[in-house]
Protein backbone atom coordinates (compact mmCIF):
# COMPACT_ATOMS: atom_id res chain seq x y z
CA UNK A 1 0.00 0.00 0.00
CA UNK A 2 1.31 3.67 -0.75
CA UNK A 3 0.22 6.68 0.93
CA UNK A 4 0.84 9.97 -0.37
CA UNK A 5 0.20 13.02 1.82
CA UNK A 6 1.23 16.85 0.13
CA UNK A 7 2.60 19.68 1.88
CA UNK A 8 3.67 22.66 0.89
CA UNK A 9 7.79 22.78 1.27
CA UNK A 10 7.51 26.70 2.38
CA UNK A 11 5.34 25.22 5.72
CA UNK A 12 8.76 23.59 7.01
CA UNK A 13 11.48 25.61 5.83
CA UNK A 14 13.95 24.56 8.59
CA UNK A 15 13.71 20.96 7.05
CA UNK A 16 14.13 19.13 3.61
CA UNK A 17 10.93 17.88 2.40
CA UNK A 18 12.95 14.63 2.92
CA UNK A 19 13.63 14.69 6.71
CA UNK A 20 9.70 16.29 7.08
CA UNK A 21 8.47 12.86 5.00
CA UNK A 22 11.06 10.71 7.89
CA UNK A 23 9.14 12.44 10.96
CA UNK A 24 5.64 11.94 9.56
CA UNK A 25 6.23 8.08 8.69
CA UNK A 26 7.92 8.06 12.14
CA UNK A 27 5.35 9.70 14.16
CA UNK A 28 2.36 7.68 12.08
CA UNK A 29 4.51 4.45 12.57
CA UNK A 30 4.10 5.72 16.88
CA UNK A 31 1.00 6.27 17.09
CA UNK A 32 -0.33 3.02 15.12
CA UNK A 33 1.87 1.02 17.56
CA UNK A 34 0.47 2.77 20.53
CA UNK A 35 -3.29 2.34 19.07
CA UNK A 36 -2.50 -1.36 18.70
CA UNK A 37 -2.79 -1.32 15.25
CA UNK A 38 0.91 -2.45 14.22
CA UNK A 39 2.88 -4.51 16.09
CA UNK A 40 6.59 -2.92 17.37
CA UNK A 41 8.42 -4.87 14.34
CA UNK A 42 5.97 -3.44 12.19
CA UNK A 43 5.96 -0.11 13.46
CA UNK A 44 9.87 0.03 12.56
CA UNK A 45 9.26 -0.92 9.40
CA UNK A 46 6.88 1.25 8.99
CA UNK A 47 9.05 4.09 10.26
CA UNK A 48 12.40 3.18 8.63
CA UNK A 49 14.52 2.33 11.90
CA UNK A 50 15.61 0.03 13.79
CA UNK A 51 13.77 -1.22 17.01
CA UNK A 52 16.55 0.52 19.22
CA UNK A 53 16.09 4.27 17.51
CA UNK A 54 11.86 3.12 17.89
CA UNK A 55 12.56 2.82 21.43
CA UNK A 56 14.43 5.63 21.41
CA UNK A 57 11.75 7.26 20.34
CA UNK A 58 8.92 6.43 22.36
CA UNK A 59 11.28 7.07 25.37
CA UNK A 60 11.50 10.64 24.18
CA UNK A 61 8.24 10.97 23.92
CA UNK A 62 7.18 9.49 26.87
CA UNK A 63 5.42 6.44 25.00
CA UNK A 64 5.08 3.40 26.65
CA UNK A 65 6.29 -0.35 25.09
CA UNK A 66 2.90 -2.12 24.75
CA UNK A 67 2.84 -6.29 25.73
CA UNK A 68 0.95 -8.30 23.92
CA UNK A 69 -0.75 -11.38 25.17
CA UNK A 70 -0.40 -14.66 24.06
CA UNK A 71 -3.53 -14.62 22.05
CA UNK A 72 -2.47 -11.19 20.20
CA UNK A 73 0.55 -13.01 19.48
CA UNK A 74 -0.75 -16.03 17.84
CA UNK A 75 -3.45 -13.59 15.72
CA UNK A 76 -0.69 -11.57 14.53
CA UNK A 77 1.33 -15.22 13.60
CA UNK A 78 -1.43 -16.20 11.80
CA UNK A 79 -2.12 -12.51 10.22
CA UNK A 80 1.82 -13.17 8.73
CA UNK A 81 1.30 -16.60 7.85
CA UNK A 82 -1.09 -15.33 5.63
CA UNK A 83 0.34 -12.43 3.89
Amino acid sequence: MEVTISFRTKQFVAESPDRVAAKIRLYAALGLYQSGELSIGAACELAGVSRYQFLDLMQREGAYVRTQTPDELEAEFQQLANV
